[in-house]
């Protein structure tokens, strides 16, 4: 069904695993066999209903760009089928800068039907565009009845399919999770994504033969475990770390654990019940079992695919390879093989009479904006990785994508503090300045932003010098440029830019050991400690530790969607490490362990996945009733006071983003405290990404099993990607993963993945 452009072909019994000091062709290729679409292409149909053979016009309408017809050209099954074609670009921009210019809509309406005993849609299409590396069509599903679709924000009924180009694709969608009381349409779209040089201009796509069917739905909501699933870490689990696995309805009391290779049982043992605030468990511990090796466990009926035990060096090397390839395949400016040629040459940012052309760095995520954040936090977690990481082979490749990023960050500064801190792009462009796709952005001046990026050039300046010094020069003398800047253009200040400021002192400081550096880092660390809450909210909320958004301490610090609650313990700890004997070293080590010491407590409410939790909400500080209700689904300490396991979000954007910040910090904190309890808690969120979550699905893309298809609707499906993470169902608080494929939360992004890096420099650290 789908276009795989970059794939990583998996051993049947195992995800596949460079040897030590072997570093894969990129881009990287997978197994289609281990994807949920591969599944849900297996699942048998129930029953099945007819909804349009493509036979006649008369069920169809069409809207937006382009037209609609019958055809007799490319036919599946009968006489004809339904051909949408149109222009990939309109002859004006579209109505936000840098998104598509509009779409084409082939509508299936429906008379306000029930479909409630049908739960999924299948049929056939084949995308006729010649030059086109990844095509892709959106599904949109139309509801009017007691539950609206799509819903709000538009998160639910939107479904995007990657296909193969040039032949007949099967595709399937389960709406199990969607409100199909009232149905009012059926909606196949074409977004104009533009094109490349040499690709065509003109869309088209052949529909046939779609279908209600009533399938065995997918587990899409809760905190249980998948019917018929064990929830387990996909790529193993690590020597002397914990070894558990999830179920919720085996009907058995015994478990195993056998050896692939030799074929033994290594060990029998009861299934543990356990009941914690998310309900019913039976968990299957096997932490005694040390020796390396492969594995699988069974349970009743129920069986894993095979995993290693190992030392967390093996285990997690595979992840740092593949994450690599991510950002490989995320490259602009330049050829990616599979995915597209050199590109965006016709991108420019300007202030005043000046224009940088800003192709280059990596696209942002499943379009292909950029940003100045996220390009300079993946260089730095890249150089940090490779100052820890024992392989010299990889840790150079660490280097080398590094500075990939690191060009892009020093070429969009105009060198007065402006420059170009985000730029949208949703589409192809075909190089030529002066036309209709040519997209240009405004420069900004920002304090926070400069803070961000000359971190991340003192720390070029340091990485690079015995390899390229003329570059690591440059680097540190941007990083002091623009360091200055953002010191002269404080306009307004809270936790995020002292952070940052901080950081980016501490940074300039260790490439320097110039004092006005130290002294600036002092300053800025003592503004972090007055946002810090330092004894108990009340009787019924025991908790302190955590941060407030600036120094009035009215808004507890939360992110709905890019975390950056790692930077401010983070500068704390490196505080620490440099400037041991200070006066204030007392304080700034009471304000990591009372934030550790928080999240410890607060995990407990995730038990058995420990995954980080959001945090506590004062319901006094919500926006609107929709705010309210969210708070008031956590868990009630007191009257003001909520415990949220997700975020307060409208938009729904997914947890990745927040918990895996969340995560360096409290590695950062264990690796400096030499604290276990800590390694421990953020090796459970690595978990929790890589299957042992409750639909037991790995969330990197191309590693483990039953992994889904990201929103990456320009360049295809990358090995190693991360979305933007799980979600709740509106305003509920629990996990949410319908099979539908959507921006934001299943978008993929390079945000987690930097983090994802970041982490792996505490856990390979010495």
């Amino acid at each position: 069904m789908k276009q795989f452009s970059c794939i990583l072909m998996l051993s049947v019994l195992l995800p596949a695993l460079a040897a030590a000091g072997d570093l894969p062709d990129m881009p990287m290729r997978f197994d289609p066999a281990n994807t949920m679409e591969y599944l849900w292409a297996q699942k048998p149909v129930l029953e099945s209903r007819s909804l349009s053979g493509m036979e006649s016009m008369d069920e169809w309408r069409h809207e937006g760009f382009g037209s609609l017809r019958l055809s007799r050209d490319q036919v599946n099954k009968g006489e004809t089928s339904l051909l949408l074609t149109c222009p990939t670009k309109g002859k004006e921009p579209g109505d936000e800068n840098g998104r598509p210019f509009g779409a084409a809509r082939a509508v299936y309406p429906v008379d306000n039907q029930d479909w409630s005993d049908w739960n999924r849609i299948s049929f056939q299409v084949y995308p006729d565009l010649p030059g086109f590396r990844t095509v892709v069509l959106s599904l949109v599903f139309h509801n009017d009845g007691e539950e609206k679709v799509p819903g709000p924000y538009d998160r639910n009924g939107l479904n995007y399919v990657l296909l193969e180009n040039g032949k007949w694709n099967e595709v399937y969608w389960e709406i199990e999770h969607l409100g199909r009381d009232q149905v009012t349409a059926v909606e196949l779209r074409y977004r104009l994504q533009g094109n490349e040089p040499g690709a065509t201009d003109t869309a088209a796509y052949y529909f046939d033969e779609m279908n209600l069917e009533k399938v065995e739905p997918d587990h899409y909501e809760g905190w249980n475990v998948a019917p018929g699933q064990i929830a387990y870490s996909h790529v193993g689990y690590a020597l002397d770390f914990p070894k558990t696995a999830l179920v919720s309805d085996v009907d058995a009391k015994q478990f195993s654990l056998l050896n692939v290779k030799t074929g033994a049982t290594v060990l029998e043992k009861r299934i543990d019940i356990r009941k914690t605030p998310l309900g019913r468990f039976q968990v299957l511990d096997f932490s005694e079992i040390n020796a390396p090796g492969t594995y699988v466990l069974s349970a009743g009926t129920l069986q894993t695919r095979p995993f290693r035990i190992a030392s967390f060096d093996d285990l997690y090397r595979s992840t740092i390879v593949k994450s690599i390839n991510h950002f490989y395949c995320q490259r602009c400016g330049t050829e990616v093989p599979g995915i597209h040629n050199e590109n965006h040459r016709d991108w420019t940012c300007t202030h005043g009479d000046s224009t940088i052309m800003i192709n280059g760095g990596w696209h942002d995520a499943g379009d292909l904006s950029q940003g100045l954040t996220n390009t300079s936090e993946a260089v730095y977690a890249m150089l940090r990785l490779a100052e820890t990481y024992p392989e010299p082979d990889l840790s150079q490749r660490l280097k080398q994508e590094a500075e990939w990023g690191l060009d892009w960050v020093l070429k969009t500064r105009f060198g007065n503090g402006y420059r170009c801190t985000w730029a949208t792009m949703d589409f192809w462009t075909d190089g030529i300045l002066g036309n209709v796709d040519d997209v240009s952005m405004r420069a900004r001046h920002s304090s926070y932003d400069n803070f961000v990026a000359a971190k991340t050039e003192a720390m070029a300046g340091m990485a690079l010098q015995d390899t390229d010094a003329f570059k690591a020069d440059y680097a540190l003398q941007c990083a002091r440029e623009d360091w200055r800047f953002a010191r002269q253009r404080h306009r307004y200040f809270n936790i995020d830019v002292a952070a940052a400021a901080l950081n980016a002192s501490l940074t300039l400081y260790e490439a320097t050991g110039e004092e006005p550096y130290k002294d600036a880092a002092a300053e800025y660390a003592d503004y972090i400690l007055a946002c810090q809450q330092s004894e108990p909210l009340s009787k019924g909320a025991q908790f302190k530790g955590f941060f407030y958004r600036d120094s009035t301490q009215q808004e507890i610090l939360h992110y709905a969607h890019r975390g950056h609650e790692q930077e401010s313990v983070m500068g704390l700890v490196r505080l620490l490490e440099l400037f041991p004997e200070s006066p204030n070293a007392e304080n700034w080590e009471s304000a990591v362990r009372m934030y550790a010491e928080y999240y410890k407590q607060i995990s407990v409410y995730t038990d058995p996945y420990f995954m980080i939790p959001a945090g506590i909400y004062d319901l006094r500080t919500a926006e609107d009733k929709v705010e309210k209700e969210q708070i008031k689904n956590g868990v009630k300490l007191d009257p003001h006071y909520y415990l949220k396991r997700f975020p307060v979000w409208k938009t729904f954007r997914g947890n990745c983003g927040t918990s895996i910040s969340q995560t360096k910090g409290l590695v950062r904190i264990g690796r400096y405290l030499n604290d276990r309890d800590l390694m421990v808690l953020g090796y459970h969120q690595l978990q929790w990404v890589l299957g042992r979550n409750p639909f037991n699905q790995s969330l990197m893309y191309g590693e483990g099993y039953r992994f889904a298809s990201q929103y990456s609707a320009m360049s295809g499906d990358i090995v190693g990607g991360l979305p933007v993470g799980v979600q709740t169902h509106f305003n509920r608080d629990e996990p949410y993963w319908p099979t539908e494929n959507c921006y934001n939360w299943k978008e993929i992004w390079v945000h987690p993945s930097s983090r994802w890096l970041w982490i792996m420099s505490d856990f390979y650290a010495e």
